[in-house]
């Protein structure tokens, strides 16, 4: 037990301690009886207790801890300096930047600044895939400070360090830890709308902390909170390379989109990414539905290397990286890939866009997927649907009007 260590009961007036839910304790043991909202990271009881470490731990307050070499443009230095306004005056605060415009760039200055102050900070995502892509580019921007990656798949233990990176689930463990808490793809599965992870969030920081929004597509209530002036904003409609986002190509399918095992007019456009060694990747609304386009697609096109990767994937991240490292040509995945990700150069295909599992969100997302790199902003995006519907109608007006604003 660390010095200065409190003990205090896993469950107080029926709410968990740890998560903060309240606990429906129907058809439970009332002398025993433990939470279901947080299970997934151990089972606690009326009979258990939390040990609470200090968060007050002195940290170094270092000066020019960082080291990247990189500039922001103009519009980025704007957005990192009302970051840092905001965060002296302890205010929440929303960076709504489009996909590809460098968010995390934009937040070093932020983290130099709280170092420079001796103060901690964790920036999380809901997804394992985006903090584990974030973690060596904060670590080469700022090798002499601590730094830990935590997350459900973590093989190394726990350790204090001054900055945290780690999905919002793991927050769940915290208690005022944060001076600042960044939360990245607030608007992502399954944060949007968890109510224990929001929790989590209020819970995890410290009294006086401050709480960093970023989103490409950020959800009405933070944007009511704005508009109320709860929390500020920031407003970034250009990729960091300062060329506008790839515009998507829409095609109906006139028979669906596995007749003939590939629809002829998906089978045209891949076999022309073949024969041209372009790299791309295929989104698809269901896991059973990739699955048996994968099986037909090797048939077609025996010669073709390429991973299929879902939420269901124990080896998602290692064929991830595969096609990542150029392995593979191709990648086939469900919307677990829609955001959080970044590759080099690849053409981007939605299979049934018109699908439910395809919100306006999601297929905004997914487009910013394509353009990232500053040598490649205008590879193509591909809109493949049976129905033109209100969702691919919204996501292709809303890239548009983006791009607008970047002009104005």
């Amino acid at each position: 037990m660390s010095i200065g260590s409190l003990r205090k009961p896993a469950i107080m007036n029926k709410q968990c301690q740890r998560c903060l839910m309240l606990i429906d304790t129907q058809n439970m043991d009332l002398d025993d009886y433990y939470c279901r909202s947080c299970i997934n990271l151990g089972k606690i009881s009326t009979k258990d207790e939390l040990l609470i470490t200090p968060s007050d731990v002195p940290l170094p307050a270092l000066n020019d801890s960082l080291k990247w070499e990189g500039t922001l443009t103009s519009m980025q230095q704007k957005t990192a300096e009302e970051l840092i306004r905001a965060s002296n005056t302890h205010t929440d605060h929303l960076v709504w930047a489009v996909t590809g415009a460098g968010k995390t760039e934009m937040l070093f200055p932020l983290i130099e600044s709280i170092i420079s102050q001796g103060k901690r900070i964790a920036i999380c995502s809901p997804r394992i895939d985006v903090c584990i892509e974030l973690f060596p580019r904060i670590q080469v921007a700022f090798p002499e400070v601590s730094m830990g990656l935590f997350h459900g798949r973590s093989e190394t233990p726990y350790s204090f360090t001054q900055i945290v990176l780690a999905t919002v689930h793991q927050l769940v463990k915290f208690e005022s830890a944060f001076d600042v808490l960044v939360i990245d793809e607030v608007d992502s599965y399954p944060l949007a709308g968890n109510e224990m992870l929001d929790k989590a969030i209020n819970k995890a920081k410290k009294v006086n902390g401050q709480i960093v929004y970023l989103s490409a597509t950020p959800p009405k209530q933070l944007l009511k909170k704005v508009n109320s002036k709860e929390i500020t904003i920031s407003k970034l409609y250009q990729r960091f390379h300062t060329h506008p986002l790839p515009e998507p190509k829409c095609h109906m399918l006139l028979k669906a989109s596995d007749y003939k095992k590939i629809n002829p007019r998906l089978r045209f456009i891949i076999k022309k990414l073949i024969n041209d060694n372009e790299r791309f990747m295929i989104f698809f609304p269901k896991i059973p539905q990739m699955l048996e386009f994968a099986n037909n697609l090797q048939l077609m096109f025996p010669k073709l290397k390429f991973v299929d990767v879902s939420s269901r994937d124990t080896e998602r991240l290692e064929k991830v990286k595969k096609f990542r490292d150029g392995d593979v040509q191709a990648i086939l995945t469900t919307t677990i890939l829609e955001r959080g990700v970044t590759f080099k150069h690849i053409t981007v295909i939605v299979v049934d866009a018109d699908a439910k599992e395809f919100s306006k969100t999601a297929l905004i997302q997914i487009a910013g997927r394509a353009g990232r790199d500053k040598n490649y902003y205008d590879d193509d995006v591909h809109f493949y649907y049976q129905s033109y519907n209100r969702a691919i109608k919204q996501a292709c007006s809303e890239i548009k009007y983006l791009n607008r604003q970047v002009k104005k």
